[in-house]
């Protein structure tokens, strides 16, 4: 199982480092922490082999130690897990608003609201429109799509966005307690002012391929006349 996990783990690395993440600061994020997760992930499966080996030879003590080892290497897999989901869903979420940007014609943002980070953060993880916030009988209240923000997005990051009209909450009606979270133009604006620019390859320039000079060629020219 460990094994299959390692294995996964590096298939997904290879998909996303090829893919289009790259051109985004949290896909970065995004590849950064899968390539620690397969790391850690092999490392792990591989000291499980040497302690069943272990094991078989019956030397307990080295076992056991073999074991802690693999234990410290996935100590912190679920929450890189998770940071890997929240990194994906903010890097999905900055192409999003791109797209909404040129799609309704928004124009630049020169005028754009400045977020602190953790604002940007939720903009990104809330940016393709599926967000909802919760409120209980008891008056807890928590963001509960998308599943990747559930962690990740605090309630006083979504009401101080909601105060400078960069997101809107509106009630559900079929769902008693629930409300769509919207990220308004404004907030567009200020995610795509927060973020840097998509990396893009330079251009590559053309070689340049020189001729002979007159001046290059004409003892090359005399040297061969007298020869003859």
């Amino acid at each position: 199982m460990l094994q299959q996990t390692s294995l996964v783990a590096g298939q997904l690395l290879a998909k996303t480092a090829l893919s289009h993440a790259r051109t985004t600061v949290d896909g970065r994020q995004a590849i950064a922490l899968l390539r620690k997760l397969a790391k850690a992930t092999s490392l792990a499966a591989l000291l499980t082999a040497d302690t069943i080996s272990a094991l078989a030879h019956e030397d307990t003590a080295a076992a056991n130690l073999l074991l802690e080892q693999a234990a410290t290497h996935l100590s912190g897999t679920p929450s890189a897990v998770h940071r890997v989901g929240s990194a994906l869903l903010r890097h999905e979420g900055y192409l999003h608003a791109q797209d909404r940007a040129a799609r309704q014609d928004l124009g630049p943002a020169k005028d754009a609201v400045k977020v602190s980070e953790p604002q940007r953060q939720a903009l990104a993880s809330l940016a393709q429109g599926d967000g909802v916030l919760r409120e209980t009988g008891t008056g807890l209240r928590e963001v509960v799509a998308p599943l990747a923000a559930y962690v990740s997005v605090r309630i006083a990051t979504i009401d101080a966005l909601a105060s400078r009209d960069l997101l809107t909450l509106t009630p559900l009606p079929k769902q008693p307690g629930h409300y769509r979270l919207h990220v308004t133009p404004a907030g567009v604006h200020a995610l795509l002012a927060a973020n840097p620019q998509p990396l893009r390859s330079p251009p590559r320039s053309p070689v340049a391929v020189r001729p002979a000079t007159p001046a290059a060629s004409a003892p090359a020219s005399s040297a061969a006349a007298s020869r003859h």
